[in-house]
């Protein structure tokens, strides 16, 4: 009896290949196969979603920030300060804390500027913004030259009081620097108020403020 002739070698090649290949597509469409291909699919739309959004986002703050440098060119101050403290909010880069520094500064709020420069600085130094660290130096020293002082002195009956300059502890004859416009300074016995003044500073000056304290009433003597 004939055996029957064997199979060409490419013949058997074709077929095992076939094999394979309907193996891997039965593992293509198996269940867990395509749950990982959804979840690709998933993170991947999600990717592209999320990069839209976050390019929305950055026109719009960069938008912001155009109109926040518009209205300080026009001396709006109090409204440029609003629209980069809104940016900060989500992106508090150095630069913005610089503009909502000088926005504080032109308002007059000198001690205020100071920090948010001085945070600016550190935030500029990890950024490695030469042209800002410049700037806000600069400012700094503006600042400082500007800044007024007060200093407070105690005239009279001293002994036990003590000094309040706004609500805040104060040492006599020292100077306090403080921001421009209307203070008050209160001498207090025994945290009972015995002297005031109230007063104003002004840019590039230090203002000296004496307070004189009157000795505590005497008890009647007895008759």
């Amino acid at each position: 009896m004939a055996r029957a002739a064997p199979l060409p070698l490419s013949r058997g090649r074709s077929r095992r290949g076939a094999a394979a290949l309907g193996l891997l597509g039965c593992a293509l469409l198996s269940p867990a196969s395509l749950r990982a291909q959804d979840a690709v699919a998933t993170r991947a739309r999600a990717d592209v979603a999320t990069r839209a959004k976050d390019d929305v986002a950055t026109r719009a703050l960069r938008l912001k920030f155009a109109q926040g440098l518009t209205l300080e060119n026009a001396g709006r101050w109090a409204d440029a300060l609003e629209r980069f403290e809104a940016i900060a909010r989500l992106r508090p880069t150095a630069n913005v804390t610089f503009h909502i520094g000088l926005c504080n500064d032109r308002l007059g709020r000198l001690l205020r500027a100071e920090r948010l420069y001085r945070g600016a600085r550190e935030v500029a130094l990890h950024a490695a913004a030469p042209a800002v660290l410049a700037e806000i130096d600069a400012r700094l020293q503006d600042i400082e030259a500007r800044m007024p002082r007060i200093v407070l002195n105690l005239a009279g009956a001293t002994e036990g009081v003590t000094l309040r300059l706004d609500g805040v502890p104060a040492e006599p004859s020292k100077a306090i620097r403080v921001d421009p416009g209307p203070h008050v300074a209160v001498a207090l016995r025994h945290g009972v108020p015995v002297a005031a003044s109230a007063f104003s500073s002004h840019e590039r000056r230090t203002r000296f403020v004496t307070l004189t304290v009157h000795p505590p009433p005497t008890s009647a003597a007895p008759p």
